[in-house]
Order: structure tokens, then C-alpha cells, then sequence
């Protein structure tokens, strides 16, 4: 079984790009850990095409690629951060037509052209503290204005293209109004490995109800 998780540096996450079948240490090595230790009999090939600093026009160019060619059973989503960022850093914004449009052109295409079943990933930030030791900008709560438009065209997307939905960004704020921000991220973005483990316990969670389903399917 073929699993390609897709997005951008949250997924990406150390992996070395001259090695295809290398996977990184985030939250794809995590969920990819605990399936295995879920279907030890299972013959899984993970593919980790993340790329740091994408955005969805990004990933047009590079779908055929990363996505079509590689026929998956199920693919994995997560992108979206790197379309309100640019606005902040580099003012460069993804207006939320575009935004909308190419995630709805990448997941026509999944459709027409692969049997692959989708699990769509929220896009996330967690920011309730601008104390983070490497926070990317103190006004990052301001984001929102551009960001929470994006989550909701995202929820969409999921509710009429995908096969399970995770909703990170309410996860995530849950597990830092918990514990801390800190214990997961140091840049407000990115996440250490409490959080990477954590993702990718979620991750897998969701992966096995759309395995589970692939398996009946074929009367394993």
C-alpha cells in the first residue's frame, strides 16, 4: 500500500530529497512508526514529497510528479501556511480565490487520474504565545485575518473531496491550551518532537479508518 504525504516544511521535516524513500523525523515518521507497529503484516512504501516553503501554486507545478506518477493508494494533504505567510514576510499574498482554486484544481486531479483515497490535514498555527523563542513575527495573531478565511475554503475542499479530514488547527489549539506552545513549537509554525509525536498520533488515527476501509474493500 502507497501512502504520499504532501505539503510543504511541516511535512518535509529533515528528509533527505536524493533519497525518494526517505521520510524525514516529523509527523510523517511518526504516523508512519505507529502504522507499521499497527499493521506489523501490512506492505507499506511511505512517500514523503514535502517540500519546505510551498504554497498550493507550488504544488501544481510539481503534482504530476510528486502525486499523479506515483499512483498512491491514499494520499495525505497539508497545505496552506505558506499562503497567508508570504503575505507577512514577503508581501505576497495568496488571495483566497486562488487559494481556493488550486486546491481545488490538485484535488480534480487526484480524482481524474488516481484511485487514491484522501486524507485532508488542516492547516495550522499556533499562536497564542509571542514569547517563543524563535517566533517568526509577535504580531503573528494578526495572521488570522488572512489565515482562518483559508481553513474554512479548506474544510470545504475536505467535505467534498476527501476520504477523512483532520482538523489540526482546533487540535493544536487544544493541546496547547492544555499544556504549552513551548512544548510543541518553538517558532509558532514548526514543531519539536512532542508535537511532531503528537501529529503524528493524530495522523495515524486517521490513516487507519481510510486503511481500514481500503482492506474491506479488498477482502484482506
Amino acid at each position: 500500500m502507497k501512502i504520499v504525504f504532501q505539503g510543504g516544511s511541516l511535512t518535509e521535516c529533515n528528509r533527505k530529497k536524493e533519497d525518494p524513500f526517505d521520510i524525514g523525523d516529523g509527523y510523517v515518521a511518526k504516523a508512519a512508526e505507529f502504522l507499521r507497529e499497527s499493521y506489523p503484516n501490512a506492505d507499506f512504501t511511505f512517500f514523503n514529497r514535502g517540500v519546505s516553503g510551498d504554497r498550493t501554486w507550488d504544488l501544481l507545478k510539481r503534482w504530476q510528479r510528486d502525486v499523479i506518477d506515483l499512483q498512491p493508494d491514499i494520499l495525505t494533504l497539508l497545505i496552506g501556511i505558506n499562503d497567508t505567510w508570504r503575505r507577512y514576510d514577503q508581501n505576497d499574498p495568496t488571495s483566497l480565490e486562488e487559494y481556493e482554486h488550486n486546491l481545488r484544481t490538485l484535488l480534480e486531479d487526484v480524482k481524474a487520474n488516481t484511485n487514491a483515497k484522501i486524507l485532508m490535514i488542516e492547516p495550522f498555527l499556533v499562536d497564542m504565545d509571542d514569547t517563543l523563542p524563535h517566533i517568526v513575527d509577535k504580531n503573528m495573531h494578526a495572521w488570522r485575518e488572512d489565515f482562518d478565511p483559508k481553513i474554512q475554503v479548506f474544510r470545504r475542499m475536505a467535505y467534498e473531496y476527501a476520504d477523512g479530514f483532520l482538523p489540526m488547527d482546533g487540535i493544536m489549539a487544544m493541546m496547547c491550551a492544555e499544556l504549552s506552545v513551548k512544548y510543541f513549537s518553538v517558532d509558532g509554525i514548526h514543531l519539536i518532537e512532542p508535537g511532531c509525536a503528537a501529529m503524528g498520533g493524530f495522523v495515524a488515527d486517521a490513516l487507519r479508518r481510510i486503511i481500514d476501509t481500503i482492506l474491506e474493500e479488498r477482502h484482506v
